[in-house]
């Protein structure tokens, strides 16, 4: 069973050298294409220790939720994501691909996971 994962990035070879390193995985239908900039990024943490729960930050950690979700409320690192990195990989992978994507400084929307 594969998972599908999408990871942000600030730039492109970022972006890029992370879906190099994924090959190692087994990973398939990987691209890597610009965020548009009108695109709202909230809810987008950064990639952390695979120890804690589920591989990220817990969300209140990072953002306040009880704030508006309008772009000027999103935290700074994360107004600078420019681009996206999507791919799948085999369930068992899972977690080596987000040791990856944190080597890489990916950032991943916490509702995905």
């Amino acid at each position: 069973m594969t998972k599908h994962i999408e990871a942000y990035f600030k730039t492109e070879n970022d972006a890029e050298s992370a879906k190099a390193e994924l090959q190692k995985l087994s990973v398939t239908n990987e691209m890597v294409e610009p965020i548009p900039e009108e695109s709202r990024l909230t809810g987008v943490v950064p990639v952390l220790n695979q120890s804690q729960s589920a591989g990220v930050a817990n969300f209140s950690d990072v953002i306040n939720p009880e704030k508006s979700t309008s772009r000027e409320d999103t935290p700074p690192e994360v107004k600078h994501l420019t681009y996206l990195l999507h791919f799948d990989v085999d369930s068992k992978e899972y977690n080596d691909a987000l040791a990856i994507l944190k080597t890489h400084h990916g950032h991943m929307n916490q509702d995905k996971l």
